[in-house]
């Protein structure tokens, strides 16, 4: 189904001068919410509504960058049908057919009384049968681990020696209509703070028009976030080789020590003049495998 379609707008670039790994996420939430309302979820998104839909995890995988004003168009598709949940996948393609993203999002059906789940409408049921599809190979995870993502607390992080990259406080208009922390506000959390985490990127994060990227990320939120609840990002290395390195970020409640989410983030070097990814030098290499946290998991 045909679900959003739009542009890369100047505001949404970020340093790198592509579209923002926050903002394919915000895309994707409209592409969501106009799919599920589709579906027969009508009123699913609006203020005051007794019931919706929130995103327990995603995993995005970039394929072709989006520069400033680059037209682009999302379709959406189910992966996978529970009673109470979901997994969708969106595809986000640039004007000329080429894929720019792919966004798969496990949702879940709650409650906003108990935030509890529960089972979808029959109606959504019958309506959802004709959009059930297999994934395809350019939407499947690539350079990830298996890891399963239990959320670990701070203490446990802090024994790992993870670094702490980013600290602040949620605020009212990153909640939607769940009162939760949006998934692109999560992860906007992170883009805005990677610049911080200098221990994973050796040669420099951003040192002349080579500069640090993004490739793939996966995040599972295992407790929901709220309006004035403050946060800390930790890092640490997982794994590198001659061309990727595999970082685990932990968002936490610095008071409690109870996780928030972990993201699996897959990232390389790219090259800004050349549009291409760079490999890093031997010696960088070499410093990253004595970086990696053995055991390190999400």
């Amino acid at each position: 189904m045909d679900t959003w379609q739009g542009e890369a707008v100047n505001w949404e670039i970020d340093e790198l001068g592509h579209l923002n790994m926050r903002h394919y996420m915000t895309k994707a939430q409209q592409a969501r919410q106009m799919f599920l309302m589709q579906m027969g979820l009508v009123h699913a998104f609006e203020k005051g509504t007794p019931s919706t839909v929130r995103v327990r995890e995603f995993h995005v995988r970039y394929a072709r960058e989006a520069l400033p004003g680059a037209a682009l168009r999302i379709e959406t598709g189910i992966t996978r049908l529970g009673q109470d949940d979901m997994t969708l996948l969106h595809v986000m393609y640039h004007k000329d057919g080429s894929v720019a993203a792919t966004i798969h999002e496990q949702l879940e059906h709650i409650y906003l009384l108990t935030h509890k789940t529960f089972q979808w409408p029959r109606r959504l049921m019958d309506k959802a049968k004709p959009y059930v599809m297999e994934v395809p190979d350019f939407a499947k995870p690539k350079g990830l681990s298996d890891a399963k993502m239990t959320g670990a607390n701070l203490e446990t992080i802090e024994k790992w020696g993870c670094h702490v990259i980013g600290r602040g406080v949620f605020q009212s208009w990153e909640t939607g209509n769940s009162d939760t922390v949006c998934a692109q506000n999560i992860l906007g959390r992170l883009s805005e703070s990677i610049r911080h985490f200098e221990y994973g990127w050796p040669e420099g994060i951003s040192t002349g028009p080579v500069m640090g990227v993004l490739l793939e990320i996966r995040h599972r939120i295992h407790n929901f976030p709220t309006s004035g609840q403050p946060f800390i990002i930790c890092s640490g290395i997982e794994y590198a080789d001659t061309k990727i390195r595999r970082l685990i970020h932990h968002i936490v409640n610095p008071v409690t020590g109870r996780p928030y989410g972990s993201y699996i983030a897959v990232n390389a070097l790219i090259d800004l003049e050349k549009r291409k990814l760079a490999l890093p030098s031997p010696e960088v290499q070499a410093i990253l495998q004595q970086r990696i946290i053995p055991n390190l998991h999400a």
